[in-house]
């Protein structure tokens, strides 16, 4: 009997985290069609409601505000590279700090190209600093839990890394969002992947 229970339980908690998953994924899809519509200061939690068929209270339960619908896209998106990263070491079956980096921005710019028109309505409605930190964080947090840089480096400087690493990318691609874009998005990636690796010298500006 107690095991039967234990089973209902279990698919109960199942079919809620299902349901839980459902409701997140379509105002998560009603924000980023408004989002492709209007700026994101204009951007209502009851425009989101409307266009997601929920009430507000849902919206509420799951986010509490815009900005932590913000928060968990961006954690979301941190999940993925970080993933990728792992994945990638797996295949590799050792650790190298140089090809987590290659997987990381690979990942990264796999995410940049995954919709264009979105990121640059993101870029335009949110001050790069503030981008900077709300990816900085999470960031810092898994690759200090999964053990991505050297278990060995201080804290701080784990912090350091990632807020350089994320304040010359999202610079970059900021600027290539809201300009002409007459640079493809290959060239843009490949820039930043040899000044990350290899610093300013590897674009060999004076020769």
């Amino acid at each position: 009997m107690g095991d039967e229970v234990m089973g209902d339980a279990v698919q109960g908690a199942k079919k809620l985290d299902r349901r839980v998953v459902r409701s997140r994924r379509l105002i998560i899809d009603a924000f980023e069609r408004l989002l492709l519509k209007e700026s994101l200061e204009d951007i209502t939690v009851s425009a989101i409601a409307r266009e997601a068929d929920i009430d507000r209270k849902t919206f509420y339960q799951h986010f509490g505000s815009i900005d932590g619908l913000i928060d968990y896209v961006v954690a979301e998106e941190v999940e993925r590279v970080l993933d990728d990263v792992e994945r990638a070491r797996d295949e590799r079956g050792s650790a190298d700090a140089e090809q987590d980096l290659h997987a990381f921005l690979k990942s990264v710019n796999e995410v940049m190209c995954r919709d264009i028109v979105l990121n640059r309505r993101f870029f335009e409605g949110i001050p790069t600093d503030r981008l900077i930190e709300r990816l900085r964080q999470p960031f810092e947090r898994g690759i200090i839990e999964r053990g991505i840089l050297s278990k060995h480096l201080p804290g701080q400087y784990v912090s350091w890394c990632v807020s350089f690493l994320f304040g010359g990318m999202l610079s970059v691609y900021r600027s290539w969002l809201l300009s002409s874009q007459e640079a493809s998005l290959e060239e843009i990636t490949d820039v930043i992947n040899q000044l990350v690796i290899h610093g300013i010298e590897s674009l060999d500006i004076a020769s």
